[in-house]
């Protein structure tokens, strides 16, 4: 089933209906494609980080501007495919259960959002612990299977480990040096969910748990891990090095709103994007290939409806202003609260797929990793 129109005498698909393979074969990426993910990273990444450090004097509308733009291009737009990844774990179901299961999707949210409601300090906690986890898991993947850092994964403790120290540093690590950004972010979002007011004082009064949290977690991680090494993984702990590194750096530096809306578009969202195009059979032949423009029509096809009719649902619950030099703190609570609510059934799917790919290895999965 497909929507599409005749342009020059061939068929153009608007919208992938069809599920995404979880087999094993589907885990494994090429080795220079970890190579080439790190400089990609470095090259969007540094001059963000220039960015970042002007934008301390600029007006908020401008400070926020990554995070707006994320609601497009890479962020928001992650989650699109996730429909289609349940209907590959439930293939051999009818087409009417595949159809049935997009209602469990706004369930889910509808529920958060009315805990925000009822629990707005509740529902906050229970984002940044839900965003730790799911940022953490997202890159404890791509080390295991990307960058091939199997210790995590013959090791529950060191992965776990690992999923904390990578969640916390994006989370936790912000709200050291820029404590009273951190403070005023998280009272728009209650006070957006709940309708109240909270002082939380007591951000500012243990600011220094924001960096010693992260740091225990990180130097924990990074120092168990290497007295469990096996011959052959020197290159994926350097790496896991030179990330934790890399990013302990960009969340101290880097001013909280800039750091933070980079990091969901360009870290997060495009390692969770690659992972479902080389998931997919044609966006698989596009990378091998090269095709980096066909890539993007490719991703369209994917991820461009279920983006659309979750940004409308936002505009719709939420109110949010379309202006942007309208932006202000309140539209940020708006926009995390709406980011937040579908980012719980967004976890539970993520949490499907690891169980499904992160399985023992088989002998297909070796064959892919040594393209």
């Amino acid at each position: 089933m497909s929507l599409a129109v005749l342009e020059e005498g061939k068929s153009v698909k608007w919208v992938e209906w069809n599920p995404m393979p979880l087999d094993g074969s589907s885990a494994f990426f090429p080795k220079n494609y970890s190579k080439g993910l790190t400089q990609i990273t470095l090259v969007l990444l540094i001059p963000m980080a220039i960015l970042g450090f002007l934008s301390s004097d600029w007006p908020l509308a401008y400070q926020l501007l990554p995070i707006y733009l994320s609601l497009f291009v890479f962020g928001m737009p992650h989650g699109g495919a996730d429909h289609l990844i349940i209907w590959g774990m439930i293939r051999q179901s009818s087409l009417i259960f595949r159809i049935g299961t997009l209602l469990v999707y706004p369930t889910l949210s509808l529920l958060y959002l009315a805990l925000w409601h009822h629990q707005a300090i509740v529902s906050a906690i229970f984002f940044l612990a839900m965003t730790i986890f799911h940022w953490g898991q997202g890159d404890r993947y791509l080390s295991v299977k990307l960058h091939q850092a199997l210790y995590l994964k013959r090791s529950v403790l060191l992965g776990a480990l690992h999923i904390l120290s990578r969640g916390s540093l994006p989370i936790l690590l912000p709200g050291y040096l820029g404590n009273e950004t951190y403070k005023m972010f998280l009272e728009a979002m209650i006070r957006q969910g709940g309708s109240v007011e909270y002082d939380l004082s007591l951000i500012s009064q243990f600011s220094y748990c924001f960096l010693l949290i992260p740091s225990v977690l990180t130097v924990l991680q990074l120092l168990l891990s290497s007295r469990k090494l096996k011959e052959g993984e020197g290159r994926a702990f350097a790496l896991d090095c030179l990330e934790s590194l890399f990013l302990f750096l960009w969340f101290l530096l880097v001013p909280p709103l800039w750091a933070l809306g980079s990091y969901f578009s360009l870290w997060h969202s495009l390692r969770h994007g690659l992972r479902i195009l080389w998931m997919d059979s044609v966006g698989q032949q596009y990378l091998l290939e090269g095709s980096y423009f066909r890539l993007k029509g490719r991703w369209l096809q994917i991820t461009g409806l279920m983006t659309f009719i979750a940004l409308v649902g936002m505009w719709f619950m939420l109110s949010l202003p379309l202006s942007f030099k309208g932006i202000e703190l309140d539209w940020l609570g708006k926009a995390m609260l709406g980011i937040s609510v579908l980012t719980l059934p967004h976890t539970v799917v993520v949490c499907l797929m690891d169980h499904f790919q992160l399985r023992s290895l088989k002998p297909e999965d070796t064959l892919t990793a040594s393209l």
